[in-house]
């Protein structure tokens, strides 16, 4: 039997306060508000942005926003708000969807006797075009761990280290699991690697799993069949676009592309920091060290990291944060932390986040996808990031925040198990 403890409410009481209030996150999600409180807010924004708010359509502009209260036991009840929120309208989802390959690689290991996230490993791959993997350099060992991947991939959004966990998870497995724990619009089809066809995206490398130099786990090569079908509207995307070097006068059709609807980015969040809340045929099987280990990297800032070290001017400390503080390389408060991943790609901008305060005992969620393209061209590598996508991301958080400051809450949460040591 694996001595790993899952996390339920017999077996990690110091974690959860009570276990009266258990509720799906179907249900909770089910009882958000449209956009009526966001009229209301959204007015505070800068006016250089009231533009996007009265053309929504034209920069696929997609909210959400949760608020958090708490009861007399601190377990949190929640209230979620939508704006202009279109589950089947296409957006490309980036990086964010780089959060569940983490989660769920994690949630693998769980599975397998005697190997953790710790365990040293050796990626082996006979499909050309995918390298094999024998050491690590970036490690403090030198070899490669599924620890030090999940890191990477949230300290700067490392695309290696996401693609090795694509790898060890496999495109069935991984999507499969999206089902199961109730994201069923999710369709994950490839690597962060445009040079890949489909067939290596299909393609899953052994992996080998060590305890010192003894061999613990194999785990075999695999092709997968798995055919994901088209369930969204309008993936034919702009005007033009660029391929190897020539313009192609057409749209740029993302069929074949990732795609996570903003609802469930946001759920998926909302159910790693609140598992909870998640009844437990839809609960992740994850230990106690899974999630604080989750928590810590996801709100761990590029200069907190010791292996590998980031250099200050290029990863800085809003360098994954776009919320409140992506406009500005200031860094960001110590009594503010943000659990989030950010993606931005083909002139999609997205954060999904939990940011707390712990000066004020303040806590919300907040998601948003937004499009700047104003060539219409795909692939060129122009896109207004800096000039529009950023500063207004950056302003609703601040907004929101500013709106959280304000609102009335009867119990004040304590967020003492989110102070977690950063390594």
């Amino acid at each position: 039997m694996i001595a790993k403890c899952i996390i339920n409410f017999d077996c990690n009481s110091m974690l959860y306060h009570s276990i009266i209030f258990i509720i799906t996150l179907s249900t909770t999600m089910a009882q958000h508000s449209d956009s009526f409180l966001f009229k209301e807010i959204l007015q505070n924004l800068n006016p250089e942005f009231h533009e996007i708010i009265s053309a929504p359509k034209r920069y696929k502009l997609q909210i959400i926003y949760t608020q958090v209260n708490r009861n007399t036991q601190n377990i949190p009840e929640l209230k979620t708000h939508s704006y202009m929120y279109r589950p089947g309208e296409y957006f490309y989802p980036a990086s964010t969807v780089k959060l569940p390959i983490a989660a769920i690689a994690l949630e693998k290991l769980n599975s397998i006797e005697n190997v953790d996230m710790h365990s040293h490993l050796n990626i082996l791959s006979d499909m050309p075009g995918i390298e094999s993997v024998l050491v690590d350099k970036t490690s403090k060992t030198g070899i490669p761990t599924i620890a030090h991947y999940v890191h990477k991939l949230f300290v700067v959004s490392d695309n290696d280290a996401s693609n090795r966990l694509f790898d060890f998870l496999g495109l069935e497995y991984l999507n499969q699991r999206l089902w199961d724990l109730g994201y069923t619009g999710a369709r994950i089809r490839h690597r962060y690697d445009n040079s890949l066809n489909g067939k290596q995206n299909h393609y899953s490398s052994a992996f080998r799993f060590f305890d010192g130099t003894d061999l613990i786990y194999k785990q075999p090569s695999k092709n997968t069949s798995i055919d994901l079908d088209i369930n969204y509207d309008n993936h034919l995307v702009g005007k033009s676009y660029l391929e190897n070097g020539n313009r192609i006068e057409q749209p740029f059709d993302f069929s074949r592309k990732n795609f996570m609807n903003l609802m469930e980015q946001h759920n998926f969040l909302i159910q790693i920091m609140f598992p909870e809340l998640v009844s437990d045929d839809k609960r992740l099987n994850l230990t106690y060290d899974d999630y604080n280990f989750l928590y810590q990297k996801m709100s761990l800032l590029p200069r907190e990291s010791k292996y590998p070290v980031y250099s200050d001017d290029q990863y800085y400390d809003s360098y994954g944060k776009f919320f409140l503080f992506g406009d500005t390389r200031n860094r960001i408060p110590d009594h503010i932390q943000i659990f989030n991943k950010v993606g931005f790609a083909y002139g999609f901008m997205l954060d999904n986040a939990y940011i707390i305060d712990v000066n004020n005992g303040l806590e919300f969620f907040l998601s948003a996808v937004i499009y700047v393209n104003q060539n219409d061209t795909l692939n060129d590598n122009i896109y207004e990031y800096d000039e529009i996508s950023i500063p207004f991301l950056s302003d609703l958080g601040r907004v929101i925040y500013t709106y959280e400051l304000n609102r009335t809450k009867n119990i004040k949460p304590d967020l003492t198990r989110l102070n977690l040591d950063s390594n």
